[in-house]
């Protein structure tokens, strides 16, 4: 079902971003997280873009990071949102996840942990994963599963692990894992650095492929798999005609108007949700974001400039 935004008081759906600290290095960062620190929103500054959410009526919030579970008001964030009422995911790489903090996502009752695990084995997954630590994420699932946690793995697709889909998805159920998901190689922030080193070849894709096709067929009805056939570009085409209900938010307050974009539509600190939500509807309409996301789709390495933030 397409949605049309133009008649929408407010986003259906937030992806924020609440920091850019992350333990990792990770080859194909979007965000590239890690040692450098992102201005973060102030705590005051966050209470009140919360109040707007409730307010609002937003329905579901995703928080990632960098790494979420990192930032010193993750579960005061995550509290507020889930006793009024909005459904909460969290995108995390797992590495903080103990059974106390298992069992705490299990009374807030999130809608969904998503862990990212690329690998039957250590090595794929810590190769991908700098500084990594495969067993930790493994054990973070268990514990999730322990505690019914509404518990996703995402694979990242490379040509070093791409080979290893059907068996990650035999593991993952053996897990007890809700569901898979995967998809192409987005080629932006440290992917787009790195893309001659990891980007799988067009062979690799027809037969990953393939085996997801396989293996949807074999879990039919016992555990969800979910995979995006197209590209970053293929992508771009799509949101030009019909962009997502939604706004992506940086850890400083600003928001873009997609990931593999530069362009910054608003900023939370000194505006509403209401009024970055305008802006980003016309945004979409903007020539110069319609002329570069044409270029984008033209040469696909201009997708690097992705995290060279433009203001609208």
């Amino acid at each position: 079902m397409r949605i049309k935004i133009d008649n929408l008081k407010a986003p259906l759906f937030l992806a924020w971003q609440i920091n850019s600290e992350c333990n990792l290095e990770c080859l194909h960062c979007c965000e590239e997280a890690g040692d450098i620190i992102v201005e973060k929103m102030k705590e005051e500054e966050i209470y009140n873009f919360l109040q707007q959410i409730i307010e609002l009526r937003i329905p579901y919030v995703a928080i990632s990071g960098g790494e979420p579970l990192i930032h010193p008001n993750f579960k005061e964030i995550c509290e507020y949102l889930s006793k009024n009422g909005v459904n909460l995911k969290v995108e995390t790489n797992g590495e903080y996840i103990d059974e106390e903090t298992a069992k705490w996502f299990s009374d807030l009752k999130f809608r969904s942990v998503q862990l990212s695990l690329d690998g039957v084995e250590p090595s794929s997954h810590e190769k991908l994963r700098k500084y990594g630590n495969w067993h930790k994420t493994v054990s973070a699932c268990e514990f999730l599963i322990k505690y019914k946690v509404n518990t996703e793995i995402v694979f990242v697709p490379t040509r070093f692990n791409i080979h290893q889909i059907g068996d990650l998805i035999d593991f993952a159920y053996k897990l007890g894992v809700y569901g898979v998901y995967t998809g192409k190689l987005m080629r932006i922030g440290r992917a787009a650095i790195n893309w001659e080193i990891i980007s799988p070849t067009e062979e690799q894709y027809k037969e990953f492929f393939k085996v997801l096709e396989e293996k949807m067929k074999q879990y039919d009805k016992k555990m969800k798999i979910f995979y995006y056939p197209f590209d970053v570009i293929e992508e771009l085409k799509y949101r030009l005609r019909y962009p997502a209900a939604s706004l992506l938010i940086l850890p400083d307050g600003r928001v873009k108007l997609i990931g593999p974009l530069p362009f910054i539509c608003g900023d939370l600190k000194k505006e509403t949700i209401t009024s970055v939500w305008e802006k980003y509807k016309k945004g979409w309409k903007n020539k110069r974001v319609i002329e570069f996301t044409k270029k984008v789709i033209n040469d696909p390495k201009l997708l690097s400039l992705s995290n060279k933030w433009i203001e609208l």
